[in-house]
């Protein structure tokens, strides 16, 4: 498959551009976030046309959310005008979307068919950008992942390790509960999907994946610590959990990826074997050459 990948410049857009690369299954076509800021629904219509892609992948959406930074109207607009488009020309949409649409208050694992409940920025934004694009088509497919995390750009990890590195006792919350999804991972999942869409398989609606095992801040904190350890001194590093009130609530977004295995037979791998070849990544990037 031609597969166009809206926001190919974050680590998801790269991890599976390698992917597409080692397995030679798919043709990666790139398309960076700064050129994917049309202004205008024509535009979006022209770029998804552009090379005749069988499948677009957008990526930009969950990546903002990865890296704490607020979603525009008109970022989800052009979500929308992309389903649109794909609909029009009979090309599979697949949005890549997080686990804050959901506020996390029902206490068990999220199923797919559950209400977007969030009431906090950017969970609602979201929903209504989900919504739009599945209304668009009956090619449109969204998958939802938990925290996403990578050894380059602004996100779990990398604002974790700065923490420790920067503080003389780093805090962490260990109150709210999820499931944190590697870069590498979850392109790992969205190539899988893809290569069965490729062979004819009928999809659509929401699915969920996020990685094996759930943790908090201050667990996946003490992960990266461990990881850490191994690679460089960490012995002036000091972490604790941050002090919550008695009568605070724990927000739960423990996603249920039952429909995914069942439908495409996709497995979650445990996040924690991602964490010492990610950190030490990390470490080496800001290690001086000699």
């Amino acid at each position: 498959m031609d597969v166009l990948l809206v926001g190919s410049d974050n680590p998801v857009g790269a991890a599976l551009l390698s992917a597409f690369s080692q397995w030679g299954r798919h043709h990666g076509i790139a398309l960076t976030a700064a050129s994917s800021r049309w202004r205008s629904e024509r535009q979006a219509k022209k770029a998804a046309r552009k090379n005749r892609p069988d499948a677009v992948v957008d990526l930009r959406l969950a990546w903002q959310i990865a890296c704490g930074e607020p979603l525009q109207s008109l970022d989800l607009e052009r979500s929308h005008w992309l389903a649109k488009a794909c609909e029009r020309s009979a090309i599979h949409y697949l949005l890549l979307s997080s686990d804050r649409v959901f506020a996390g208050q029902t206490g068990r694992n999220l199923l797919e068919g559950d209400p977007a409940d969030a009431f906090r920025e950017p969970g609602p934004q979201l929903a209504d950008a989900e919504q739009r694009v599945l209304y668009a088509g009956d090619r449109s497919l969204v998958l939802r992942t938990g925290p996403l995390f990578a050894p380059v750009g602004n996100n779990l990890l990398t604002r974790s390790l700065q923490s420790m590195a920067l503080e003389r006792e780093a805090l962490f919350d260990d109150l709210n509960l999820f499931c944190p999804v590697a870069s590498v991972d979850v392109a790992r999942v969205l190539a899988a999907i893809l290569d069965q869409l490729s062979v004819g398989a009928q999809a659509q609606g929401v699915f969920h994946y996020t990685a094996g095992g759930k943790t908090t801040e201050y667990g996946f904190a003490e992960a990266l610590l461990a990881s850490a350890s191994q690679f460089t001194d960490t012995s002036d590093v000091a972490i604790s959990p941050r002090v919550t009130s008695e009568d605070s609530k724990p927000e739960i977004r423990v996603l249920s990826c039952n429909r995914l295995l069942n439908s495409f037979a996709i497995k979650q791998v445990q996040w924690r074997g991602f964490t010492n070849p990610l950190v030490k990544q990390y470490i080496d990037n800001r290690t001086p050459t000699k």
